[in-house]
């Protein structure tokens, strides 16, 4: 089913605040252009939740248009009510999407049962290949793998992208789940003991920013190379160092501060209530690029 390096693209604003198409459109082919293995829209990076429905839409109608059949398109299609999940997998599948990836929300606590309904619910009313997301940092819920396990016994649940920090979730997931079940890291913390257990690949936010290390670290598992893997894996996870300089809220403006540093022109806007990176932060981010080889050191202090 699904494999690989797989991003969960930012989505950009123009000077408005409105949808920037043109970036949109041009950062996909970038991250084609590097090899990725497929593109996930309206992720947590990319602010999904805070995007109205007509925006949803059209990031679905960019992506799908553009990615062109190239690699797979995952969209994301959480929210607190399951039947509006259900609505955005049909506007999905209608505009001809790969697959689907939902996170629960919660407002009132969720339960594993909760979210066991909610997914059979959600896989029962579409024919596309449906991803769970666990993020227990951002939604207060972290999903069992037990339940995983017996999720994956449903025909077009294929998989998951398990974002903790953990290892041990994402390994007992492994353990459990069947053999085609496509279990995905959303954090390198958790990437190198997840591939060596049988993952899949990965859905990493810092691939936005640069997904060739990731690319190269794959690949070299997929081809058996194990000793070279392992000897790329710093160069992914010491992008875990550029995340790491400001709480998980501010996870889509660090992204997007790192885009724009490299040298790929992005206005860093994010929605309100996400905090932009202050002056500080953002010299720290830049000495933390410096530092993994990103940028190059100022000269004369400049």
């Amino acid at each position: 089913m699904f494999r690989g390096v797989i991003p969960p693209i930012i989505t950009p604003f123009n000077s408005e605040g409105g949808l920037d198409e043109a970036f949109l459109r041009s950062h996909v082919n970038y991250l084609i252009k590097c090899g990725v293995h497929g593109v996930f829209c309206l992720s947590s990076v990319g602010e999904f939740a805070y995007l109205s429905d007509e925006e949803k839409l059209r990031v679905m109608e960019v992506v799908v248009e553009e990615v062109a059949g190239r690699v797979p398109v995952l969209v994301g299609v959480g929210h607190f009510s399951c039947r509006v999940s259900v609505n955005y997998a049909k506007i999905a599948e209608r505009l001809g999407a790969d697959g689907l990836v939902a996170i629960i929300l919660s407002y009132f606590p969720v339960t594993d049962d909760m979210a066991y309904e909610y997914y059979v619910s959600l896989a029962g009313s579409t024919s596309l290949p449906v991803l769970i997301y666990n993020f227990p940092a951002v939604t207060g819920f972290d999903i069992k793998p037990e339940t995983v396990a017996r999720l994956a016994e449903i025909e077009n649940i294929v998989g998951i992208k398990d974002t903790v920090v953990d290892a041990r979730h994402t390994l007992k997931i492994l353990e459990l789940a069947p053999s085609g079940f496509s279990v995905f890291p959303g954090s390198e913390i958790t990437l190198q003991a997840a591939m060596e257990a049988g993952a899949k690949g990965m859905i990493l936010g810092t691939s936005n920013i640069t997904p060739t290390p990731s690319v190269e670290f794959y690949e070299a598992y997929r081809s058996g190379d194990i000793a070279r893997a392992r000897s790329l894996l710093p160069k992914v996870v010491n992008l875990l160092q550029i995340v790491s300089i400001a709480p998980v809220q501010y996870l889509p403006s660090i992204i997007k501060n790192a885009i724009n540093l490299i040298g790929r022109p992005i206005n860093t806007f994010v929605r309100k209530p996400l905090p932009s990176l202050s002056k500080e932060q953002l010299e720290k981010l830049k000495e933390k690029m410096v530092e993994i080889g990103l940028l190059e050191a100022p000269v004369n202090g400049s």
